[in-house]
């Protein structure tokens, strides 16, 4: 495959930061700009069918994704024909919001130049093969966007290009991480399954003869898969030798994906310091529940360095508050009434905004487990209307006893009440729902991740001092886990993949500096090698939001409102932070 070559970089960084100040709108350049984006997503979109049809783009529904080399190389001419188109743009000509989306198109043209250069995804990934298969077809069968004919029509074609895809899969497919190739084949049984038994029910609407030809060609995909999950098992399996890390790849994602301004050194030593504040937190509000819980125990004369006392204290309590936790089968009913606490929490206090949309609170189906514990799902960004759903892992019918009571002490009452704070809801449904009325297509299509992910964190952080909880210390020390978790993520993810940390030490050090179960730290592994940068983002934007607000309140002092101040975070719509700082302090 040809490398991409980026015409010019420090050009596009010079047109990128210039005329900030004073933006002069004119029309001829607007228009051409207009015109010029229109061309790139079109062109995005036939390259990415499948991601077309979940941003609600259906003119490619009928087509499927073909990552030859011959077209990724394709793909490389065509990106660099835009890179050297996109640095022509006079930026003092363009609109604000024209510039914010010169800004954001640049960060994703930069985005797809690591995967075609960096990381090779359609070389060392088959989870990227498992995507399109399951994507593809379930998008256009679950979105209610033409009528079930027309949208069957669509989904037989692709059907009928899916052995391609397998075949194509098998050619392209060198030598992935062994993590990446298990974690495959434990979907691709779950996907098959989806075929077998769940396609025929949501083609149900559809007339006879749309129908019968959809599931004839459904039938003759089956074998297909299977072959494919053959060929996981007993043919990649054994050659799946290759390193997930991609440190530079990983460290320049996280920068784009976030548009931080801070840098990772500075977050690293911010971590590390918080880490110690939060255990010292955790502490202080465990002391007098431990007189209440262990009289007997005098902690003044518990032997030790801080530390050790510090484990022993606030795991003793852990120990006690972790046997109030629904049962199995009200794991996602339980989120869900917390869900409904929240809402109305929002509604009475106005502490963060509400949004008019309906969140549908429901289970995960497996095929789209990938290891985390939810799973937002909305309208696309080119839709005009559609309902939102907050998709839960349910636990799996095939864990042992053990394993599951592990899970519902690690999820208790307490821990489950913050975690669907930051998680479900307001979680990241508020800032997107709040980020789809914008204005800005770019915005839409491409919401900052800090941002929409460090949001619910800075809210979860300040929720129980809001008086969420009555003040119940338990539901403090729950949300002080989470905040803790949530700074461990951070330095875990860039130390698994930009530096050396295995599997033990990260283990380790999250059972015994976090308080996590070792079932907990041993997901926590696997969702961080399998997605890179999700765990350090929400950080990154937590310490961008906090910055923020003390640069505000500086400028107001006792005018300023917390309340006020979340809403204008999201109602600006999903900016990267450098950006919105700008709006913030105007």
């Amino acid at each position: 495959m040809k490398k991409i070559r980026f015409v010019a970089l420090s050009t596009i960084v010079l047109f990128l930061f210039l005329g900030l100040g004073t933006v002069f709108a004119q029309s001829a350049e607007d228009s051409k700009f207009q015109k010029f984006l229109e061309n790139y997503l079109d062109e995005y979109w036939k390259f990415y069918p499948t991601a077309a049809t979940l941003a609600g783009y259906y003119k490619y529904n009928d087509r499927l994704e073909e990552p030859s080399s011959a077209n990724l190389d394709k793909r490389d001419d065509i990106l660099k024909k835009f890179n050297g188109e996109m640095i022509k743009f006079d930026r003092s000509k363009l609109s604000v919001e024209n510039q914010q989306a010169l800004n954001i198109l640049f960060d994703q043209l930069d985005l797809e130049f690591i995967e075609l250069e960096m990381t090779l995804p359609w070389e060392n990934n088959p989870l990227v093969y498992n995507g399109v298969i399951i994507n593809s077809i379930h998008s256009l069968l679950t979105r209610e966007f033409a009528p079930i004919d027309t949208r069957i029509k669509s989904a037989t074609e692709r059907a009928r290009l899916i052995p391609g895809l397998i075949k194509r899969a098998k050619g392209e497919l060198k030598t992935p991480a062994q993590v990446f190739t298990e974690a495959a084949i434990k979907q691709i049984g779950y996907i098959i399954d989806f075929y077998k038994n769940d396609v025929s029910k949501l083609a149900a609407g559809a007339s006879d003869a749309s129908k019968q030809l959809f599931l004839a060609e459904i039938n003759r995909m089956i074998p297909a898969l299977e072959d494919y999950q053959r060929y996981l098992k007993s043919e990649l399996l054994p050659k799946s030798t290759g390193n997930f890390r991609r440190p530079d790849a990983h460290r320049r994602t996280i920068q784009r994906l976030s548009g931080a301004a801070l840098s990772q050194e500075e977050l690293i030593s911010r971590a590390l310091n918080e880490v110690k504040a939060i255990r010292m937190e955790m502490l202080l509000v465990c002391m007098p529940l431990h007189k209440m819980m262990y009289p007997e125990v005098d902690i003044a004369k518990l032997p030790g360095e801080q530390d050790v006392v510090i484990n022993r204290i606030v795991k003793d309590i852990f120990d006690k508050i972790k046997t109030y936790h629904p049962a199995a089968e009200n794991f996602v009913a339980s989120i869900t009434a917390s869900a409904d606490r929240l809402k109305k929490f929002g509604q009475e206090t106005k502490f963060f905004p509400v949004p008019a949309d309906n969140l549908n609170i429901k289970p995960m189906p497996l095929y789209f487990s990938n290891l985390g514990i939810t799973r937002l799902v909305g309208p696309g960004a080119y839709d005009n209307n559609g309902n939102y759903s907050l998709e839960i892992m349910s636990i799996p019918a095939d864990w042992p006893p053990e394993k599951i009571q592990d899970f519902l002490e690690e999820y208790n009452n307490f821990y489950l009440e913050v975690m669907t704070a930051q998680t479900v809801f307001p979680g990241s449904f508020v800032p997107r729902a709040m980020t789809r009325k914008s204005g800005s297509l770019m915005t839409r299509l491409f919401p900052n991740m800090a941002l929409t992910l460090g949001w619910p964190l800075y809210l979860e952080e300040n929720l129980i001092t809001s008086g969420y909880g009555d003040y119940d210390l338990r539901l403090r020390l729950a949300q002080l886990k989470l905040m803790l978790k949530n700074v461990m993520d951070f330095i875990c993810d860039l130390n698994i993949n930009q530096s050396g940390m295995t599997k033990d030490q990260m283990m380790k050090y999250l059972t015994m500096t976090g308080f996590q179960s070792e079932a907990e730290a041993e997901r926590k592994w696997d969702y961080l090698v399998l997605n890179p940068g999700m765990g350090a983002l929400p950080y990154i934007g937590l310490q961008e939001i906090r910055d923020l607000e003390k640069e505000i309140r500086m400028t107001k002092g006792q005018a300023f409102n917390q309340a006020e101040f979340l809403t204008k975070l999201i109602s600006n719509s999903a900016l990267p932070p450098s950006l919105l700082r700008n709006l913030l302090n105007r």
